[in-house]
């Protein structure tokens, strides 16, 4: 397996019911990220400065963003590791999924929807605040090659998981030919997540989600594979039913009664956790 990366298996949907008679919460996180290593979340458009052409950075009224749909595509992935829940794959490979891709119902697409079912959370642009841009070189961007059975498929002829990079340090990398305009280290952008109508193991999964009981790091943005993206993100104000809440203890106490989420989360950690970053290629 390669340094750089890993995969958390898949556990599978399950029915995710919806109409029990337990409260439902509603409420706002206004949160703060601050970015651990460059962040790049391209614009679609190329400038120039100094001779140098790059991909410029997403912006809105000259401030560089990240939309809110690139925060909640970060966390469906999360959730979908550490839940029972369906995963997002191409038509082609659906048969090769370790479950039947049948309807699905699960507790990731009640919260954050799919085809005629609304989301229950809705993610607003984080906008950067403070930090520095630069222009660095990564690598060329590479498709994944899905056909590559020896990395991708288990022995049994299935998909061996969900794929998540490691941190590290992108100056040890070589042949870094595309240059990108980026949020260096230390920027911080800040944001806001409204749910209406979860229950409690959705707002326990959407907390652990955003890291926010510490146990792990997200990644955000582009060239993940190149050691990019790595941030935290840290509670401003946490508002439930119009009243302050802690939203790590939810973050805690996600799936700590079942056995096969706690060793998801466990390899999620294992990977995602910025202490475990990889500092050099040889140790």
């Amino acid at each position: 397996m390669s340094i750089f990366y890993d995969f958390v298996d898949i556990l599978g949907p399950s029915p995710f019911d919806t109409e029990k008679t337990e409260r439902e919460y509603t409420g706002k996180l206004v949160l703060e990220m601050e970015t651990l290593s460059p962040v790049f979340v391209g614009s679609g458009f190329e400038k120039s400065e100094n001779e140098i052409l790059y991909k410029s950075f997403i912006r809105f009224l000259d401030k560089p963003v990240i939309p809110g749909s690139s925060i909640k595509g970060m966390l469906r992935t999360i959730c979908q590791a550490v839940s029972y829940s369906c995963i997002d794959v191409g038509k082609r490979i659906k048969k090769d999924l370790p479950y039947k891709s049948d309807n699905c119902n699960c507790i990731v697409c009640n919260t954050f929807g799919k085809m005629k079912l609304r989301s229950r959370v809705n993610i607003g642009d984080f906008v950067l605040e403070k930090g520095e841009q630069d222009i660095i070189r990564i690598p060329i961007q590479m498709n994944p090659h899905i056909e590559n059975k020896d990395i991708y498929y288990s022995q049994d002829g299935k998909l061996r998981g969900i794929k998540f990079y490691r941190h590290g340090d992108y100056r040890i990398l070589e042949n870094t030919k595309i240059a990108v305009e980026t949020v260096t280290k230390g920027g911080v952008f800040t944001g806001e997540i409204i749910f209406h109508g979860l229950l409690k193991q959705q707002l326990e999964l959407l907390c652990y989600a955003l890291g926010l009981d510490e146990s792990f790091q997200p990644k955000v943005g582009g060239n993940k594979s190149g050691f990019f993206g790595s941030c935290v993100f840290k509670v401003k104000r946490a508002v439930l039913d119009s009243e302050d809440f802690d939203p790590s203890m939810y973050a805690k106490s996600y799936g700590a009664s079942d056995t096969r989420i706690e060793q998801n989360k466990k390899k999620l950690c294992e990977i995602l956790s910025f202490d475990n970053r990889i500092l050099s290629l040889w140790g």
